[in-house]
């Protein structure tokens, strides 16, 4: 590497992540109008009482909220010296993944800085992609890890992606769908941190 190309390196360290304040930046004005909404409707249930379909559109907005403060911590900027607290993550999990088909539990008991709630939340958007049939994912603590097994009856394995991750290397021609592979392989060369992947029809493991 030339002296120029350290200087542009190391200036580019010194750069702010635009990626992850866009995603604090949208997350924050998002969470604003789908408050109000809730707001609403507890003016509409006080006035006229509970409905079905004021159910279903509180049902809707706290499902919202809950993907807003999960998408804080997976996409969102992490100052360093923040800590997120272990039972705030059991609570925004559970509600993340309370009406869908994926029975996740995270087991990790300590608090943990926002850098590394950032990689746990990554890695369970990956996950999410290989269990669209539902199944139970299981996430802990082992050392400097984090470790995520999934259990399904049936799981849709992209052998691209979950390669790619493992292997550090992410194909060029990724989908917006697929993003949080990119980010999540992103965080871990920033940490330098190993990736670990293994996976069959019914099982993955994620060590990240």
């Amino acid at each position: 590497m030339t002296s120029q190309q350290k200087i542009g390196a190391a200036q580019a360290e010194d750069e702010p992540d635009l990626t992850t304040l866009l995603g604090s930046r949208l997350c924050h004005d998002l969470v604003s109008p789908v408050g109000a909404v809730g707001n609403g409707l507890e003016l509409l249930e006080m006035m006229h009482g509970p409905s079905e379909e004021l159910a279903l559109v509180r049902a809707s907005v706290d499902a919202a909220l809950a993907r807003i403060r999960f998408f804080r911590f997976a996409f969102g900027a992490a100052p360093d010296g923040q800590a997120v607290p272990a039972r705030e993550m059991v609570q925004v999990v559970q509600a993340m993944y309370r009406d869908t088909k994926m029975d996740v539990i995270w087991t990790d008991i300590d608090d943990r800085p926002r850098k590394e709630i950032r990689i746990a939340c990554l890695a369970l958007c990956c996950v999410e992609v290989a269990v669209p049939w539902g199944g139970k994912v299981e996430l802990s603590r082992v050392a400097q890890s984090w470790v995520i097994h999934v259990q399904a009856e049936r799981l849709k394995i992209d052998s691209i992606l979950w390669e790619a991750l493992g292997k550090k290397s992410m194909p060029s021609d990724l989908k917006g769908s697929e993003v949080q592979f990119g980010l999540l392989l992103r965080e871990t060369l920033r940490l330098k941190r190993p990736v670990s992947v293994t996976a069959d029809d019914r099982h993955l493991s994620l060590v990240v």
